[in-house]
């Protein structure tokens, strides 16, 4: 087995889910690093919003991000991987993505992909696409459907 660990995005959603179980079908038995990247702007809310009160807002956030990673590190194990949680806080979320490959120097990142209408496409920030044009190491793009 190459030492090398498969990176997996994990957000919950069935796109996330159908990753795993795709990444699952071409390189299970691998050892894998199931990431959930959370959004800076959380944290920045959530201070904004508590106010003095929000010392531990930024721990909350990064342990939820942590808790979903975990989520989807066990659906990775129950796919054959022996997997890893991490859990990252970054803005924009490829960079979180890129940043925890190149950490684990992962032989490839794999990443699910929503369905998107040519306007949402111009409108929202799309991370399959933008780990794509930014990583330095094969991306494996589980498509929805």
């Amino acid at each position: 087995m190459d030492e090398a660990p498969v990176l997996i995005c994990y957000d919950g959603s069935a796109e996330s889910r159908q990753a795993i179980a795709g990444a699952a079908a071409l390189l299970s038995g691998r050892r894998a690093v199931v990431v959930n990247v959370a959004p800076l702007d959380a944290v920045a809310e959530a201070y904004a919003a508590a106010g003095s009160g929000a010392a531990g807002l930024g721990a909350d956030v990064h342990a939820d991000t942590v808790a979903r990673a975990d989520e989807g590190a066990e659906l990775a194990r129950q796919a054959g991987f022996s997997a890893e949680a991490r859990g990252v806080l970054a803005t924009p979320l490829w960079r979180g993505v890129v940043q925890a490959a190149d950490q684990v120097d992962a032989a490839v990142i794999v990443v699910g992909s929503r369905a998107h209408s040519r306007f949402r496409e111009l409108v929202e920030e799309h991370v399959s696409h933008d780990v794509v044009e930014h990583a330095n190491r094969p991306v494996l793009v589980i498509r929805a459907g």
